[in-house]
């Protein structure tokens, strides 16, 4: 019989997630010789046996892999055997697992951390298994995965593991191919693997012993809990204590943006939220994400459970997760907790906290009691967030759960790193044919998020292992990001504007290449003429776009001021709609402060200074939602707009079947403008909408139903628009990004117009976001393919 050997080379999600176990249990299976282990640039495997058995082994190789691991490439090459005896195994010649050698480049990906499988759970809940009750169990199925990583490859021995010898037994299960933790190496006990430890304000130890049964009553109590995690400290609340909800706001200094809540099982998600079968999943995968969920119909802010209403303010959903890890199970056997405030621990616009010391320090004032570890935390990582629309998900934050997935590109690239915006910043970083995107980093205005920033681009390049000489940022020469361009090492900025960086973004995202019409609508983007941008229709190509129409630009009353106050943007949009009674009906309609005079409304619209123009759509969301009686200052990014869509839910949940005609819809125009070369140029101009809404709401319809109709009669208008354009300039499909399309009500609208499906010539192909945020999350996946694209011109040329 023939002898044949094989080497076998494996990148992408194999390390970290029990690859190496399986293919050892494969080839043992089969009476295999060689060895597998971890590269830097992968998983290497030398096969060798009968052939028959060894193209056996390829062919099953991946019929049963472990469900974390994902295979991006796999090569194989025959090479001469080493003479073993076929079928024949002694401690020479037996299919074994290598160290990791450190040497080589880095081309794999490592798996991201996962919820608590239903195995260890149940090992967890037997009061006869060793590890009953144990706050750090996990296997090769589930655990900490990139939280724990100092260096790669990713063995115990570059994991803050190292700090844990493994006991007699945890060392039995390591070496053992038969089980479920050989080779897992977070692997622990109660023995030799990480401790709890409970404090008080001061950081004072009051328990070691009896932690939990302490930690559920201080929660019953209303006591603010700072507990550590996976990716970071949380603080934690019980949800309907209404008091404890509203003291922990004024700690944290988050005045209305809502918390998340962590419930204990389904049956009790669902007494409070509407939830379909695609939600149902997500809730449940290994990625445990935060996921955007309607509250149930009827139900108003606390008669959910009684829930506090101070959770979610003005919303029509919540954002809920399940526990993910042994500890937050163990919590939730407590006392009979079924619903917690679960919301990172910081103060609002700094990064999360990791560390023992940096917690009871950061912390110090916010929580009334510390449930500590001793596993060091190394990278830390917000709870992604997701929501569903037209039964698929779409992220809103990337980070624990699929961070550091790689995103797959159609083209090879060299290395390039791009650092996204200001506002919800994340990086990325691409190099041949895939995309590494950082966990979320958040708003760049503070110190810390600016460090966050600066350690998230050294675990990049650590996890690359490359240091690109190509760097692509934003546009606009204030934000953070790209003053930081300039002073990292490298031979070449990019800078790319904000709204291409959206389209093609999303293009990757859905793996199609231009051109296509982007309609991309956001908050705030730097123009090449100057102006804020935010309400635009692109011609677009990877590496260049055209603007074809905009939304007609408006002027921003105090620029940054009325981003904060919304009324000002209402007074500006009022004035342009209708300029000789917007003062009078800006009285009716009682959105203006009563403070300022009529002289002092008139001064604030004739500035000349601070007062920049705009297309944004989602200044003129902020607008709409003043006029509808948004009257108070924004508490965080977006407010008045997601209240506005939350008004609209509202209205369409109560009133099911009434269906908007078209014939009822505020009005909006279109205007073509013959630019040299001949090419026309649209503006599409929603300014009669705010006249019509002004004098409906002052006729006395409800603000629900005229946001229902501000959203409707916008998602005529959008896609209207698109579809003259489409066929003008012969672009078929149709690309959405930007922050305005986490508007669900927005988006669902956009994808499934028209709603009547009468239109013979809608031909439209509209593709959205699924892997990476809409928002400015997602920017800097566009920024880095778009510098590639140039590059490449560049070398051509």
């Amino acid at each position: 019989m023939k002898i044949k050997r094989l080497r076998l080379h494996f990148t992408g999600v194999v390390q970290g997630v029990g690859f190496r176990p399986y293919i050892y249990r494969l080839a043992t299976d089969l009476r295999l010789s060689g060895f597998v282990c971890n590269r830097p640039d992968g998983v290497r495997v030398e096969i060798e046996g009968l052939e028959t058995d060894v193209d056996r082994f390829t062919e099953q190789i991946f019929s049963t892999l472990p469900a974390p691991a994902v295979v991006n490439k796999f090569t194989q090459q025959e090479i001469p055997p080493k003479g073993v005896p076929a079928g024949k195994h002694s401690s020479s010649n037996s299919f074994e697992i290598w160290e990791s050698p450190q040497e080589g480049s880095h081309e794999l990906t490592i798996g991201a951390d996962m919820a608590t499988c239903p195995a260890c759970l149940n090992e967890m809940n037997d009061p006869a298994d060793r590890r009953f009750g144990y706050p750090f169990i996990n296997c090769t199925d589930c655990g900490p995965r990139l939280t724990i990583v100092n260096d790669l490859p990713y063995d115990r021995q570059r994991t803050s593991m190292a700090a844990f010898p493994l006991c007699r037994k945890c060392q039995t299960e390591y070496d053992d191919p038969q089980s479920r933790r050989f080779h897992a190496e977070a692997t622990a006990c109660p023995e030799c693997g990480p401790q709890l430890t409970l404090c008080d304000a001061q950081g004072e130890k009051i328990a070691t012993t009896d932690i939990l049964h302490l930690t559920g009553k201080f929660l019953k109590e209303g006591k603010i809990i700072a507990l550590k995690g996976l990716g970071g400290f949380h603080l934690a609340v019980a949800a309907d204590n209404h008091d404890a909800v509203n003291r922990l706001r004024e700690r944290k200094q988050r005045n209305a943006k809502p918390f998340a809540l962590m419930v204990k099982d389904l049956a009790a998600v669902e007494k409070l939220v509407s939830i379909n079968a695609t939600e149902k999943k997500l809730l449940l995968s290994p990625a445990r994400p935060i996921v955007l969920l309607e509250k149930n119909s009827g139900l108003k802010d606390g008669d959910s459970h009684r829930l506090s209403p101070a959770i979610a303010p003005g919303l029509s959903c919540y954002g809920i997760m399940l526990p993910y890890t042994p500890l937050h199970h163990l919590l939730f056997a407590e006392e009979e907790i079924k619903v917690l405030v679960m919301t990172s621990a910081n103060i609002s616009d700094e990064p999360i906290c990791i560390g023992n010391l940096e917690a009871l320090w950061r912390l110090k004032g916010i929580a009334d009691y510390f449930l500590l570890h001793d596993r060091d935390i190394v990278v830390r990582l917000d709870d992604s967030v997701v929501m569903v629309v037209n039964q698929q998900a779409q992220l809103l934050r990337r980070s624990r759960g699929y961070v550091p997935q790689n995103i797959a590109l159609k083209n090879r690239s060299p290395a390039i790193l791009a650092l996204g915006g200001q506002l919800k910043n994340s990086l990325c970083l691409i190099t041949g044919e895939k995309a590494l995107c950082s966990p979320h980093i958040g708003d760049l205005e503070t110190p810390q998020a600016r460090d966050f920033f600066h350690e998230n681009i050294m675990l990049m390049e650590k996890i690359a292992a490359c240091q690109p000489e190509i760097i692509a940022c934003d546009l606009h020469p204030a934000y953070y990001s790209s003053v930081a361009a300039k002073a990292l090492s490298a031979k070449t900025v990019i800078r790319v504007q904000h709204h291409h960086a959206h389209i093609v973004s999303c293009m990757a995202d859905n793996q199609i290449s231009g051109p296509v019409l982007g309609l991309a609508m956001d908050g705030t983007g730097y123009g090449t003429d100057g102006h804020i941008w935010g309400g635009e229709f692109l011609h677009v190509e990877e590496n260049s776009f055209t603007r074809l129409g905009q939304l007609v630009y408006f002027p921003l009353p105090g620029g940054e001021r009325a981003i904060r106050e919304p009324w000002r943007i209402g007074l500006s949009l009022l004035n342009q709609a209708d300029p000789d009674d917007w003062l009078k009906k800006s009285r009716e309609l009682k959105f203006v402060p009563e403070s300022f005079s009529d002289q002092d409304l008139s001064l604030i619209l004739k500035q000349s200074v601070n007062n920049p123009l705009t297309s944004s759509l989602g200044r003129f969301f902020d607008g709409v939602a003043a006029i509808l009686g948004f009257s108070q200052a924004c508490k965080y990014e977006g407010q008045a707009a997601i209240e506005l869509e939350a008004m609209a839910t509202n209205f369409h949940r109560d009133h099911e079947n009434q269906k908007t005609s078209r014939a009822t819809l505020l009005p909006w125009t279109v205007t073509e403008e013959l630019k040299p070369k001949n090419e026309y140029y649209y503006q599409l101009n929603l300014l009669p909408m705010i006249e019509k809404l002004a004098e409906l709401s002052l006729n006395g319809s409800s603000s629900e139903a005229l946001a229902a109709l501000f959203h409707d009669s916008l998602i005529d208008a959008l896609m209207t628009t698109a579809e003259k354009l489409s066929v003008g300039f012969n672009l078929d499909r149709v690309v959405l990004s930007g922050g305005c399309f986490q508007n669900r009500l927005l988006l669902e609208g956009c994808q499934q117009w028209p709603a009547n499906n009468d239109s013979k010539n809608h031909l439209l192909k509209v593709y959205y976001h699924r892997q990476v945020p809409t928002n400015d999350g997602g920017l800097a996946l566009g920024q880095a393919l778009i510098a590639a694209q140039q590059m490449a011109a560049k070398n051509t040329k």
